[in-house]
């Protein structure tokens, strides 16, 4: 399989601006047993997390994820800033 049909089998899922969101999203991922990456993580802190760092779920655990995640509230220092994104 290429790296581009890999790339395509993801989806995102949620944005966040928070490096506290973001350790606590991989530990709930990380004990479930979730393909994931959150894209932009090495680069927001740099630009003091002025550009949205994007959860990446595997296509066929985006279900799992929202029924995992529910009402995930983040803890944004943007105004409560909330982007879950619907399939």
């Amino acid at each position: 399989m290429s790296k581009s049909e890999r790339a395509t089998e993801f989806k995102m899922v949620l944005e966040i601006h928070n490096a506290g969101d973001r350790v606590f999203l991989r530990s709930i991922l990380d004990a479930e047993g979730i393909d994931y990456f959150i894209q932009g993580e090495a680069v927001a802190p740099y630009i003091f997390n002025a550009v949205p760092m994007r959860l990446m779920v595997i296509k066929d655990q985006v279900a799992q994820v929202q029924a995992l995640l529910g009402n995930f509230m983040q803890s944004s220092a943007y105004g409560g800033l909330k982007r879950i994104i619907d399939i």
